[in-house]
């Protein structure tokens, strides 16, 4: 087996490591970071998805439930208005990310040594040419970080952020949804395990210092909570094409955010990271093949995409309107959480029968993988 080089420690590239080292693979990963736990800037945090946890497990063939527990408690505050909402109806889990022994990524990253990875700490990578020697054996997740996206061509758009991080009751376990006139996607207000997170987000523009107090005030108000400071950055998002989704970037494989794996709509990416990683490590053996994986993983993008691009030419307030109207009722919230669901990254994989699990190693392959993957080699050959 030859040697494989993983770029990136975080879900993606770890589900990744871990599969290859068990399959045989001399497996070395590259992280930017002094530790495993990702950017100190928004990690230790909690993050909630959608997730079929039973199935996602059973695909990945590792056990993932040290870092993962089911939502308790959430609502959704739309225009200034609560509406109560079950976390059953769509699976609702929290991951705990970050650098702490209880995290997922601490979790993933004594499975691998377990398995025999070598991990290199401080060990940026700046440009596909680095990596030149270990084409094809090399998988790039270098997650939410320009340098990836910039390096390989895939198109992006910028997102703009406020956060606060603080300490709260280890039992605490909810998360609350923001939509007003202040961004035109979303914030939230999370706790989980000790970490109480509250985040304000938009895409393609910055929030205004008077937005951001907007979005303040309804937390203080909901809450009761008056956030003391607050963290600012930027970061890159695969929501600006239908381009945007790939497996293969000239010789490179690669997997999670940088793969775009992630929902354009709302930003679910923690179940498309796993099932991306499981993927890129099938492509280190055999690339057609996970080529229709990745196809059927990211498929649901598509559609959310047209769906964001809609929301982004509505006015705001009228965003807001449709949010309540669809969560006034229980039939219409059921429905639009199904909807939800289904339109993750990684969900049409975890089913058999033609859209799942039992298809990772199909021998029919299409004419669209040598068209795409030629098209990329391009791509990335003439830059963004």
């Amino acid at each position: 087996m030859a040697e494989v080089k993983v770029v990136g420690a975080g879900l993606a590239g770890l589900v990744a490591a871990i599969s290859l080292a068990r399959r045989g693979h001399d497996v070395v990963v590259l992280e930017r970071e002094e530790r495993i736990g990702g950017s100190p800037l928004y990690h230790p945090s909690c993050q909630g998805s959608p997730l079929r946890f039973k199935e996602l497990r059973a695909y990945l063939d590792l056990d993932i439930s040290p870092g993962v527990e089911p939502i308790r408690e959430m609502s959704e505050i739309a225009g200034g208005k609560a509406f109560p909402l079950d976390p059953r109806l769509i699976k609702a889990f929290f991951f705990e990310r970050g650098p702490r022994e209880t995290s997922l990524d601490s979790h993933l990253y004594r499975l691998a040594q377990e398995a025999g990875v070598e991990f290199r700490f401080s060990s940026p990578v700046l440009s596909p040419e680095e990596l030149w020697d270990y084409y094809p054996q090399c998988i790039v997740a270098t997650g939410l970080h320009f340098e990836g996206f910039d390096a390989f061509g895939v198109p992006y758009l910028t997102s703009h952020h406020f956060t606060y991080r603080g300490t709260c009751d280890p039992d605490l376990n909810f998360v609350h949804m923001y939509h007003d006139a202040y961004t035109s996607d979303y914030g939230y207000v999370a706790a989980f395990r000790g970490i109480f997170y509250v985040h304000l987000f938009n895409r393609r523009r910055p929030i205004s210092l008077r937005d951001r107090d907007r979005f303040a005030e309804q937390v203080a108000r909901f809450e009761g909570f008056e956030v003391p400071r607050w963290n600012s950055f930027t970061f890159p998002v695969p929501a600006a094409s239908v381009r945007t989704p790939r497996l293969f970037a000239g010789r490179a494989i690669l997997a999670g955010t940088l793969s775009g794996a992630m929902d354009p709509f709302a930003f679910f990416g923690l179940q498309g990271a796993l099932v991306s990683g499981k993927i890129a490590a099938l492509a280190v053996e055999d690339r057609e093949r996970a080529w229709r994986e990745f196809r059927r993983c990211v498929r649901p993008y598509y559609a959310a995409y047209g769906a964001a691009r809609l929301k982004e030419l509505v006015p705001a307030k009228l965003n807001v309107l449709g949010f309540r109207a669809v969560f006034s009722r229980f039939e219409r919230r059921k429905a639009a959480q199904k909807i939800l669901v289904e339109s993750i990254p990684g969900y049409r994989n975890l089913f058999p029968g033609g859209n799942g699990g039992a298809s990772l190693f199909a021998s029919t392959v299409g004419s669209r993988f040598e068209e795409e993957t030629n098209g990329h080699t391009r791509h990335v050959n003439r830059g963004r």
